[in-house]
């Protein structure tokens, strides 16, 4: 198992340094409120195992994220009294990411709630979508 830096917010979670408001643990994951909520009930997913983002992570470590955040989405959606929910992992600061450790945040949605996520962009041209396309399915 990969541990934290010591400096890491997460790392220091899991060791006990410092406290959380726990909504699941196991052997492989841990769940807490987040602290800084887009919406109420808003609940980060993180492996017991180090990784910066996602694609640092083994498969197993993903896969037991995606099996913790799928047995607590109803929970933390019905628990608030959300219609929906937001799930979503962000790699890198330009994405978002705050927190330099693999985290899934689980946002409870509503109609009325002022979260703002997803703004779509202009309609994609059929010659940019080509070229990425090609440039995407060169480097796989």
């Amino acid at each position: 198992m990969r541990e934290a830096p010591s400096d890491n917010i997460f790392g220091k979670i899991l060791r006990g340094e410092i406290p959380s408001w726990e909504i699941y643990s196991d052997a492989h994951t841990y769940a807490f409120l987040d602290i800084f909520p887009q919406s109420m009930g808003h609940t980060l997913v993180i492996p017991r195992s180090y990784s910066l983002h996602l694609g640092e992570a083994t498969d197993a470590e993903v896969g037991a994220c995606l099996a913790t955040v799928r047995r607590l989405l109803p929970a933390v959606r019905d628990g608030v009294n959300a219609g929906g929910a937001t799930v979503l992992t962000n790699i890198g600061a330009e994405a978002g990411q705050t927190v330099p450790y693999l985290h899934w945040h689980i946002i409870p949605r509503s109609k009325s709630d002022h979260v703002s996520l997803y703004k779509p962009g202009e309609q994609l041209q059929a010659a940019d979508a080509e070229r990425i396309q090609q440039a995407i399915r060169a480097l796989l």
